[in-house]
């Protein structure tokens, strides 16, 4: 199977994303609970997508036709999902076909799975992203995202990052990033490793919070 390495190359010195001073706590002081309004308001955290969206090229191609492609690639995940838990091949229909049998080309190599679906967020910079999946490997724990486009996006190693930021801040020890790249041919998935590159994602949330937040 063959695996693309994409190197790191963004300078990760001039900004990162770093823990608050504690002042000196008054131990007659509760710990802060989160409210109900404010576990809520989780609700309106920027997703990750989101942030990548306006790098990604997509706002070029009709919006229909990204509509259509991601209501395919959303069947193809459920699909996906529904071949892990060992339900079968649910819901296949002649579209999707070739993206599930360049899953299951990978699936059926033996991995295990740990975590499906699973949403992270991030209080302090309020940004929240849902992983396909995250496995063990010999290596550690990876996260493997399913794509069912055309081709690669520059905005995947941003992707990654931010999703492996994410569950790390959760307490999940995330050593690899995997992108699952199901081709629409039947053939066999191509794997994309990118690096574990913070610095890179929180640059472009920087760009983002500038120009498109208040927007």
């Amino acid at each position: 199977m063959p695996i693309h390495k994409l190197r790191g190359f963004y300078d990760s010195s001039w900004w990162s994303c770093t823990h608050k001073a504690k002042s000196p706590e008054n131990k007659h002081t509760p710990k802060k609970l989160y409210s109900v309004n404010e576990k809520k308001s989780r609700e309106n955290y920027t997703r990750v997508t989101s942030v990548l969206y306006p790098f990604s090229g997509l706002e070029k191609i009709d919006a229909q036709i990204v509509a259509h492609a991601a209501e395919r690639g959303t069947k193809v995940h459920k699909i996906c999902e529904g071949i892990i838990q060992g339900l079968g091949e649910l819901g296949v229909e002649e579209e999707t076909r070739p993206y599930v049998e360049s899953f299951k080309q990978w699936w059926e190599k033996g991995h295990e799975v740990i975590m499906m679906e699973q949403r992270f967020w991030c209080d302090e910079l309020e940004i929240t992203g849902q992983v396909d999946l995250i496995i063990k490997t010999p290596e550690g724990l990876a996260i493997v995202d399913l794509k069912t486009s055309r081709k690669p996006s520059a905005t995947w190693a941003a992707q990654g990052a931010a999703y492996a930021y994410l569950a790390k801040k959760a307490g999940h020890d995330i050593q690899k990033i995997f992108f699952l790249h199901l081709l629409r041919t039947g053939k066999e998935a191509k794997i994309y490793e990118y690096p574990i590159d913070d610095s890179f994602f929180f640059a472009i949330l920087r760009v983002w919070n500038h120009f498109y937040k208040a927007a």
